[in-house]
């Protein structure tokens, strides 16, 4: 339980718990004055009731999302008879450790781990004591020493490998990860529809397509213009039951989508295409070079959009983050620009402060596919990173309007928002309608995590601080603590 303070308030005495006190202190340390101006042309809008303040254009949707009943279906259907309790087990499982996942360690990471192991151990296990012991004891205790090293840089190593899917093992993540990797794909293929109403894709490329999720989402947003799908899988089992699932789980079903092709390799020619993906799967290369040899690879065939999706963890975020900077300094021949969810193109304010551990990603809400009345639950929530990169410039007037990041807290008469801005930086705003207006409130209250705000912010006002000489009328006597 939280220990209590005494304030003497106008001779009255007041218990308050010392975490209030802390976030209070807090709060008046960090947080600043800033300005904040609603976009005119959306302002109009406001004003004239053409648009209500929860439809405002920086808002994204969906927010809840659910598999095609079809879909859903033929889902359920490719399970065929493997044991359903069996491969809802599996596919938990599964869906656990992909969250977990570390990339592979570079070699930088583990000498400097093994650097500090042989500190640990020069502390316990010194080497001056070899001068008091024989040649065979001195051998015998080198050998243990090394053996405690080797152990120790064992267990304190990510031991990475890449998860290999036979045909079971595909059922498995179709059950497992197919109604959040569509739900995710859905949202930020949204986003891009939205963003760039005039992008109508005619060929589309997803390097580790697995099941297909991003092929779902594109041939549903843009069925009319994309002619050409080609999905690349290393593993021929995926490839199979992707084009099963097409085929509505019937094998001789004809499928519906036009030109759709299978590879377990990238292809060799220098062939454009206007969308390019890259799905969780950067965590199943062996190290940094080879994803840079992979990301310039699909960068030089992009002609439009590069969308790059990973789990919203903290490794997650990094890889995003390290792939979106390696790309924007691809060099002149192949540069490109940042639509989402940045809105500026430099280093991402989360991974700057290396003290600070919160990634930088998103929520989105989805309906689970139920195979048996034993599934659990109606809606889950899953988190992701992720960023769509433009080839060229990126001609969108409202890429610089700042994106909240964290939950928005909706309070009496303010609401708090963490946003990125333009700028490369993390700024916290406190919107009233008093000290912004009613529309920048407004639209602050209703936003989410993940929405953008259509305001344009001042530069942050911050509170000099008192010199130790200078009086202060308000200040109170220092809390004591109860006994």
């Amino acid at each position: 339980m939280a220990s209590l303070f005494k304030l003497e308030t106008a001779g009255h005495i007041m218990l308050a718990p010392r975490l209030f006190l802390a976030s209070t202190h807090l709060l008046q340390r960090f947080t600043c004055k800033i300005s904040a101006a609603v976009e005119p042309a959306v302002l109009a809008d406001m004003e004239q009731a053409v648009i209500k303040p929860r439809k405002h254009p920086g808002v994204i949707r969906p927010n809840h999302i659910e598999l095609p009943k079809q879909l859903s279906d033929t889902l359920r259907r490719i399970v065929g008879d493997h044991p359903v309790r069996k491969v809802l087990r599996d596919s938990e499982l599964l869906n656990r450790y992909i969250k977990s996942r570390h990339p592979p360690p570079t070699p930088l990471e583990v000498e400097n781990k093994k650097r500090l192991i042989i500190e640990e151990i020069n502390a316990k296990m010194s080497l001056d004591r070899l001068a008091t012991l024989s040649p065979e004891e001195a051998a015998r205790w080198q050998r243990k020493r090394e053996l405690e090293i080797n152990k120790r840089l064992d267990q304190r190593t990510y031991a990475w490998k890449r998860i290999e899917y036979g045909a079971y093992e595909a059922i498995v993540y179709a059950i497992g990860r197919a109604a959040q990797e569509y739900a995710v794909m859905k949202r930020v293929l949204t986003e891009l529809q939205l963003r760039d109403e005039q992008f109508k894709p005619s060929s589309y490329i997803d390097f580790g397509s697995g099941i297909g999720t991003g092929m779902w989402v594109a041939s549903e947003l843009w069925r009319d213009s994309i002619f050409e799908y080609y999905n690349v899988d290393r593993s021929r089992e995926m490839n199979e039951l992707s084009e099963l699932i097409l085929q509505q789980g019937q094998e001789n079903k004809q499928v519906e989508l036009r030109n759709v092709f299978y590879r377990q390799f990238l292809p060799a020619i220098d062939t454009k295409y206007d969308l390019v993906v890259i799905s969780h799967t950067l965590f199943e290369m062996a190290d940094k070079q080879q994803r840079e040899e992979i990301l310039l690879n699909l960068w030089r065939k992009c002609d439009g959009y590069m969308i790059i999706v990973e789990e919203g963890t903290r490794r997650g975020s990094e890889l995003v983050n390290e792939a979106r900077r390696f790309l924007l300094r691809a060099g002149d021949e192949h540069a490109g620009q940042t639509l989402a969810p940045c809105p500026h193109d430099l280093r991402c304010p989360r991974l700057s402060d290396l003290a600070d551990r919160t990634p930088c990603n998103f929520e989105i809400s989805y309906a689970p596919l139920r195979l048996s009345s034993e599934s659990s639950g109606d809606r889950k929530t899953s988190l992701y990173s992720y960023a769509i990169l433009k080839k060229g410039v990126v001609e969108d007037s409202s890429r610089p309007w700042p994106r909240i990041v964290r939950p928005t807290l909706v309070r009496s008469k303010h609401s708090i928002c963490r946003l990125c801005t333009e700028g490369g930086n993390l700024q916290e705003v406190i919107f009233t309608a008093s000290k912004h207006g009613k529309a920048a409130y407004s639209c602050a209250r209703v936003s989410r995590w993940g929405d953008r705000l259509p305001i344009s912010l001042g530069t942050p006002q911050i509170k000099p601080k008192k010199s130790q000489s200078e009086p202060d009328s308000m200040s109170k006597p220092e809390p004591t603590e109860l006994a």
